[in-house]
């Protein structure tokens, strides 16, 4: 395990390699290979330097390493020029000026942070014209429209930035605050946050809101020390649920947006530690921090740059908004670089995840999440969260799935079409249309027990089924209670997880309780991938008739590392139902 400091330096600098090959003399980007995104080629060059900027920041400022065959010196010096040359309205590098609603401002913060982390190589180094041309593109983000979400950080960070260096104004300061008034409005309490107007709890709780927050307060608290503190507080408890989030492979669960982002999902514990947030203890820190770390790396091959993916090149998986560059947020998790090698951060002994030690239910009410451990794997059962109507074509599966869980992936929507039925429930219109959940509304949040309403359908169509789904669980099982009202004919599939095919690890299987036509098995292979994982998988399903009006059904979904027998159903009816196994005690489930 890369547990020491030095083999965190070493990591960075196997992640800068094929970055420092790669840079140009005279170039403000770094020429990397994927997709390009819906924000256009200027902003892609400038995430492409920007980003890689962020990771070579920690590096430039940790203690040590050099033994990659690259200098700080020279690296410095490529950011340096790149810096100058993509802020110069007068040449052809030149990134264009921060402008409304842009991917621009979004790469500004980054810039700012690794300034300031790196400011002896980064910045004083820069002549007095050199500063001053920097400072003047970071203040085009002066009265731009700022998404109203995590985003309004990329505002407050470069006019922070300007103001400490002598080329911001008092009005520049109370635009800093009311910004940072409308941040603290998303907060839902107990440590967690809605991000605003995309309307989702995932985690971007993590590598924004808190990641930006207590970087706020290191840097420019003393513009208001109570607020600063605030921040630190809302940090503490979120940091006690988040670390149930990591399986003891060190994965985090799987969920929600920008998943391409990896290992930034540990980015708040080493910073939390940097920032004497101390509400874990250092060795746990240290060892979610290199768990997380080690999972991804141990996966990405040799020499090559992040691709866009989950632990390989998968872009299905990716937003509209992705780029080559946009892995590199992942340079956040290594706020590690920041802590001297003697704090107790490196020099205590690890203490095992959450996930390592005995299974575990975690309910997190305030946003309707259940979070459990399975013998080290780590299951998020969602109640609430969804995401806006304006940004479905991020894929409402990333949020609209009963549960999602490590170790296993999930379907991604496939090139012809098809929504994914997997870990689901998914209803069908006559003309082959299928809808997944969207807006939820958690109605019970507990360790044994989560229920939610919600309706498949969009308004397009005007297609509406409404549900409201109960879920027990019970060791790898959940016992599903779905009851419908079917404005329009429909046929309802519940689907269990979907298994990358040859996987013998996992075992993924459904049973049927009450109101099911029939089963099947759906199989994906091909040049057509769905699977985060894997180019072919497969998952079992449960179907309906079709039907309308009111109804019910009830089924039992498993996974886990080891085969699992069928429960035997002693008794179903609408008032629960009664489960038996050998050598198990009896499941009672009551419906009322």
């Amino acid at each position: 395990m890369m547990s020491s400091y030095e083999s965190w330096v070493l990591a960075a600098e196997q992640l800068l390699k094929p970055l420092v090959d790669r840079m140009q003399p005279g170039a403000a980007f770094i020429p990397l290979e994927g997709m390009a995104s819906n924000h256009g080629i200027g902003a892609d060059e400038l995430e492409a330097f920007a980003r890689p900027c962020l990771l070579a920041s920690h590096w430039l400022a940790a203690q040590g390493g050099e033994a990659s065959g690259f200098s700080r010196d020279e690296v410095a010096r490529w950011f340096r020029e790149g810096l100058v040359a993509g802020t110069d309205p007068k040449a052809d590098t030149y990134w264009g000026a921060i402008t409304n609603y842009h991917q621009h401002s979004v790469e500004s913060g980054a810039l700012v942070l690794a300034l300031e982390m790196a400011r002896d190589w980064l910045w004083t180094p820069l002549t007095a014209d050199g500063k001053l041309q920097v400072l003047k593109w970071f203040r085009t983000v002066r009265g731009v429209g700022l998404h109203r979400n995590n985003h309004l950080f990329f505002g407050v960070f470069p006019l922070c930035f300007t103001i400490r260096e002598g080329l911001g104004s008092t009005e520049d300061q109370a635009l800093v605050l009311q910004w940072m008034d409308i941040l603290e409005s998303m907060y839902l309490g107990n440590g967690w946050f809605l991000d605003g107007m995309n309307e989702t709890v995932d985690h971007y709780n993590a590598y924004a809101f808190h990641y930006y927050g207590l970087w706020w307060g290191r840097l420019y608290g003393d513009m208001d020390p109570a607020r600063a503190e605030r921040w630190r507080d809302y940090a503490k408890p979120f940091l006690h649920d988040y670390s149930h989030f990591f399986a003891a492979s060190g994965e985090n669960v799987p969920f929600g947006r920008s998943l391409i982002y990896r290992f930034a999902a540990s980015a708040p514990f080493g910073l939390a530690h940097l920032c004497k947030v101390r509400e874990l203890s250092a060795g746990m820190s240290r060892k979610l921090c290199t768990k997380n770390l080690e999972f991804f790396l141990d996966r990405l091959p040799a020499g090559e740059p992040l691709s866009i993916g989950w632990v390989d090149d998968f872009p299905a998986l990716a937003e509209a908004y992705s780029c080559a560059g946009s892995p590199y947020w992942a340079a956040k998790a290594f706020a590690p670089l920041l802590i001297e090698p003697a704090d107790p951060f490196w020099t205590e002994a690890e203490e095992p995840l959450p996930a390592e030690g005995a299974d575990y239910s975690r309910p997190i009410p305030i946003i309707g999440m259940v979070v459990r451990s399975i013998e080290g794997e780590v299951e998020l059962l969602n109640g609430e969260s969804a995401i806006c109507p304006g940004n479905t074509a991020f894929g409402t599966y990333k949020w609209g799935k009963t549960s999602f869980r490590t170790g296993v992936g999930f379907e991604v929507k496939s090139p012809e079409g098809e929504f994914p039925r997997d870990a689901a429930l998914t209803a069908e219109t006559e003309d082959g249309t299928v809808f997944g959940r969207h807006s939820t509304h958690v109605l019970k949040c507990t360790e044994n027990e989560v229920a939610m309403a919600y309706v498949l359908g969009d308004k397009v169509t005007l297609f509406g089924l409404q549900v409201e789904s109960r879920i027990w669980l019970r060791g790898g099982w959940q016992l599903q209670l779905h009851k419908y009202d079917a404005h329009q004919k429909a046929r309802l599939t519940v689907g269990g997880y979907s298994l990358p095919v040859g996987d013998e690890t996992h075992f993924s299987k459904l049973q049927a309780v009450a109101g099911w036509d029939s089963s099947d098995l759906i199989r994906h292979s091909g040049a057509a991938r769905t699977h985060m994982l894997a180019d072919a998988s497969s998952y079992p399903i449960l179907q309906t008739e079709w039907v309308e009006g009111e109804g019910a059904l009830v089924c039992l979904s498993y996974c886990g590392k080891h085969p699992s027998r069928d429960w035997k159903i002693v008794s179903a009816d609408a008032s629960g139902v009664v489960l038996e196994k050998e050598n198990e005690p009896a499941w009672e489930i009551c419906f009322d």
